[in-house]
């Protein structure tokens, strides 16, 4: 049996087209010219009981692109067009996009070999251009790649190129910020290049993430600050360093801020304080408050601090002429200030020479220095602990005369310091001052020890000056005091107190002798006695 709509063969029992969908009727229409006389019976005996399921699954049409097309190559377009019409019935957007296709489909084989050329062509063009751009995509994502990144680095660095290399290690490292071999690689192109600071910066922070590789790292850091002499790079290195081997390695070029031997606060006592320093070096510092460089005060002993307030600076500056930070303590001392000295005799102009007696203030020493009138000004000092001690009364010089006077207390506390002027004129002396030496000069002649009275000594190759310096008043009487001085002629005549004086009348020329004095401090005069001293 045919389709009566599209001439499809239809199998026994099918009661819609497979291919076009078209119902077909089992009783066949009534024909007039036909015999009306026919057995009933006989019709239902050509007819088979109808399935219902079998029915359902006829009507199912293909409905997709490769199906329909092998069950309709040999229907023509306007079959299909005819057939598709009845699936309106259907889902109205799966028919519609199946009619779409179905035609469309047909539409391009109806036409000609060259158009089906053409569209292939293109189809393959496209094909050709999303393969293309895969690789491409393919091949950008490795050129982002970390071994190519290393890769095009190391060829650079060999290339000598090391601005491009380090370009490409830069993009390696924010890959793979912990990689330490990259940052090494990093730092030595930034060398090459010239950027030292680059390089510098790069290790220091190698040092800081890997503690087991800060050793090999800072004297790496320590190799370029060294050729470029660039010692303040090497001290800062070291000052901010925490490794104790690094920094006990290349101590010297080390430059800290000197350190104080007493803490800084109140004291009730005086202090000897030290400026410390565990290398070689210069230590420069102010007392009072102002910022040291190195044209202030160079430390090279204890500062002493007395009974008063003091602001200490210090700086160290080491064998390469770095300069450290500055230190810098504040002191109060508070102490017991000793009295001045006591002095019997105030300055003036005397005629008759006066004993210089002075007293101390309990439980302290006084030291005093004494000036004549050939010492400048400029040259005299004031006394300390080294001047001279004083122990027993002090004769008044010949002519003008300066002393100043200080006490030290068992705390070592100094007083004020105490200054007398005198100036002493003999204006009614008979015996002149050159007589007087003269006299003292052959009595030490008849003692022994002199070959003649030009005063050569017969042990010592210099020989003795005898000077008249001071006046002495003894018991009413005025004598000339004679100092000895034994003048070193081999030593660019460097002249010396022997400790031996001598008394002259200044107004009996025979009234002489050596002059002495007892453990009270009282003076006295020997007239005779033998002496044979060797000097």
């Amino acid at each position: 049996m045919k389709c009566p709509n599209c001439g499809s063969h239809l199998e026994d029992g099918n009661l819609f087209c497979e291919v076009c969908g078209e119902e077909i009727n089992i009783v066949p229409e009534y024909d007039p010219d036909v015999d009306l006389s026919v057995d009933i019976d006989g019709v239902f005996d050509h007819t088979k009981e109808i399935n219902v399921g079998e029915v359902k699954k006829q009507k199912k049409v293909p409905k997709t692109r490769n199906e329909y097309y092998e069950k309709n190559k040999h229907v023509s377009r306007e079959q299909v067009i005819d057939s598709v019409e009845d699936w309106d019935e259907e889902d109205p957007n799966e028919v519609g996009a199946i009619k779409d296709l179905i035609l469309s489909v047909f539409d391009f084989w109806s036409r000609s070999i060259f158009t089906k050329i053409v569209v292939l062509f293109v189809l393959l063009l496209f094909i050709g251009f999303i393969f293309a751009c895969i690789l491409g995509v393919r091949k950008l994502v490795d050129r982002q790649s970390i071994d190519y990144l290393i890769e095009q680095a190391e060829t650079s660095y060999r290339n000598k190129d090391y601005e491009t290399a380090i370009d490409y290690y830069e993009k390696a490292i924010e890959k793979d910020p912990d990689n330490t071999e990259i940052k090494f690689a990093v730092s030595n192109c930034y060398l090459y290049d010239g950027q030292d600071n680059n390089a510098i910066f790069i290790l220091k922070e190698i040092a800081t993430e890997n503690p087991a590789l800060a050793t090999d790292t800072y004297e790496r850091i320590f190799n370029i600050y060294y050729e470029n002499e660039d010692w303040k790079g090497i001290n800062d290195l070291l000052l901010s360093c925490n490794d104790d081997e690094i920094v006990s390695k290349f101590q010297e070029y080390l430059c800290k801020k000197p350190e104080f031997s007493y803490k800084e606060g109140e004291y009730d006592e005086t202090l000897y304080l030290e400026l410390l320093s565990a290398i070689n070096g210069y230590v420069y510092y102010t007392m009072d408050g102002s910022d040291p460089d190195e044209n202030c005060m160079l430390y090279t002993e204890p500062i002493y601090l007395e009974s008063g307030e003091y602001d200490i600076k210090a700086i160290f500056v080491n064998e390469f002429g770095v300069i450290s930070e500055m230190n810098e303590a504040k002191y109060n001392i508070k102490v017991k200030i000793p009295l001045a000295p006591q002095v019997s005799i105030e300055s003036g102009s005397y005629n008759v020479p006066i004993l210089i007696k002075v007293d101390s203030d309990v439980d302290c020493e006084t030291y005093y220095v004494c000036y004549r009138a050939s010492v400048k000004e400029e040259e005299r000092v004031d006394p300390d602990q080294f001047a001279t001690l004083y122990e027993y009364p002090l004769i008044m010089p010949m002519g003008p005369s300066e002393f100043r006077f200080i006490s030290y207390n068992e705390d070592g506390i100094p007083s004020t310091i105490i200054t007398r002027k005198y100036n002493v004129k003999l204006d009614d002396a008979i015996v002149s001052w050159a007589e007087a030496a003269n006299i003292a000069t052959e009595y030490r002649y008849t003692l022994g020890g002199l070959v003649d009275t030009d005063g050569k000594s017969t042990t010592a190759q210099g020989k003795f000056e005898y000077i008249i310096e001071d006046a002495l008043n003894l018991k009413g009487t005025i004598y000339y005091v004679i100092n000895e001085y034994y003048v070193d002629t081999a030593n660019d005549d460097l002249r010396s107190l022997t400790g031996m004086r001598f008394a002259v009348n200044t107004n009996d020329p025979n009234d002489y002798g050596t002059l002495e004095i007892n453990a009270k401090g009282d003076y006295y005069i020997i007239k005779e006695r033998s002496l044979n001293l060797e000097y």
